[in-house]
């Protein structure tokens, strides 16, 4: 092994002694005295050594650099120890990891909530409205335990234990991508965390169902829904008007949500996006809606395209638009399109539930919000490229519009089959011939 040190000699009060000097790896200068060197000088003033045998406690040059190697190797191990980093748990590493997602990464507020519920404590509170405690499923297994003392066995035994509850693969995966990355943070930065490998992305993810057809409303069972909801069939029966005024503000309450229903049908807003409209962002000139903003856990944010885009109107979602955009209270610039009594954001799991007993007014199967969305993409993809439809839904990927592809054939497509068969098949025996061998 080399040794990057230098031997000194240094005389004091008389007496000639060695002395090591080198950089340690913090880059600071070291000096230790070796010992008592064996030297005298000669005639011309230089050190030379002594004459006869050595004197206990005194040292030639060859065991002087032996005891300097001894010495650097002691200092070395000494601030190794002191710079090691301390020993840090895994729910210490997510906490920093959370801060650095919202603050650097600057990821949407709701998809921060769903992380924060997930690496919650056994014990938090659940959701809001929710009736059991939080899972924590992930602090169970490595809240309090020292992240370089998580090994993949245990990763793996853990991801199983999620297997056998009543989850699915997906979900399970979610677990697992979460691990990896609270671990992904520390793996990165070794000189702080002690770690340099991320055993969780050892782990095998799990395979997952193949995504079936996508289901969504024809533009008549939108309608349909419309009706139901603007009707106030939607509205809870254990809770009657008590007043007119009441009945009013519930009648322009119902009319407004069935504006809602139709307009994310026919523009394929997202509900965010839809929650943070304002009359400002409607151009009736032009038949245009522009997406600049959306509104997620309580925080408005831009779109989850992170980028403006302008959709246009078809004209039931323009009809819609502009029957609100008549009333006498919030319809200002800067007010939102689709609001409560008081002018702020609607409640969006209470707008739920008045989708869901609307569908069940309707007799419509019971859909989520999202795929009022899905409507939008599966009816347009028809009628127009999957470019335009990409830049319209704002979707990062064009593999994620192609999915609409497959809900349902164009127009013409039977057409184009009619004439790639047109040829003449008066000759084919329709009547199925049984084998000779039979």
């Amino acid at each position: 092994m080399k040794f990057n040190g230098a031997l000194v000699i240094r005389e004091h009060k008389g007496k000639v002694f060695y002395e090591a000097k080198w950089r340690d790896a913090t880059g600071r200068q070291v000096k230790r005295r070796v010992g008592e060197a064996w030297l005298e000088r000669d005639a011309t003033g230089e050190w030379r050594p002594r004459s006869g045998r050595l004197d206990d406690g005194c040292m030639d040059e060859k065991s002087a650099i032996v005891e300097m190697n001894r010495l650097i190797i002691e200092h070395a191990s000494l601030v190794a120890v002191s710079s090691a980093p301390a020993a840090v748990t895994f729910d210490e590493l997510a906490a920093v990891w959370l801060h650095h997602v919202e603050h650097v990464d600057g990821i949407k507020p709701s998809t921060l909530k769903s992380y924060r519920y997930m690496l919650g404590a056994p014990g938090d509170r659940a959701r809001k409205r929710g009736r059991r405690r939080a899972g924590a499923r992930i602090m169970r297994e490595f809240g309090g335990q020292a992240i370089d003392s998580i090994t993949t066995t245990q990763v793996e035994s853990w991801l199983e234990t999620l297997d056998a509850e009543d989850i699915s693969k997906r979900i399970v995966n979610t677990y697992r991508q979460l691990v990896c990355s609270v671990l992904e943070h520390a793996a990165r930065r070794p000189e702080r965390y002690g770690i340099a490998t991320n055993v969780a992305r050892l782990t095998p993810k799990r395979r997952e169902p193949d995504p079936g057809v996508l289901d969504f409303y024809e533009p008549e069972e939108v309608a349909a829904l419309a009706r139901a909801a603007r009707a106030g069939a939607h509205r809870d029966p254990a809770r009657p008007a008590v007043s007119q005024a009441e009945v009013d503000e519930r009648r322009r309450a119902d009319d407004q949500d069935a504006a809602l229903f139709i307009v994310a049908a026919f523009t394929g807003l997202r509900l965010g996006e839809l929650l943070e409209l304002r009359w400002r962002r409607v151009s009736f000139e032009r038949a245009t809606v522009t997406v600049a903003a959306s509104w997620s856990a309580g925080v408005v944010t831009g779109p989850k395209s992170r980028r403006p885009r302008t959709v246009p109107l078809a004209t039931p979602a323009a009809a819609e638009l502009a029957r609100l955009a008549d009333r006498s209270w919030f319809a200002g610039p800067d007010d939102l399109v689709f609001c409560s009594t008081l002018g702020d954001h609607l409640d969006s799991s209470a707008l739920r539930r008045r989708l869901r007993r609307a569908q069940d007014a309707a007799g419509l199967r019971p859909l989520r919000f999202h795929d009022l969305r899905h409507s939008f993409g599966s009816l347009v993809v028809r009628e127009v490229d999957t470019a335009t439809l990409k830049a319209w839904m704002g979707h990062a990927k064009l593999t994620t519009t192609e999915r609409y592809l497959h809900s349902k054939p164009r127009h013409t497509d039977v057409a184009r089959l009619d004439r790639a068969f047109s040829g003449d098949v008066s000759e084919i025996d329709p009547r199925p011939t049984a084998p000779a061998n039979l």
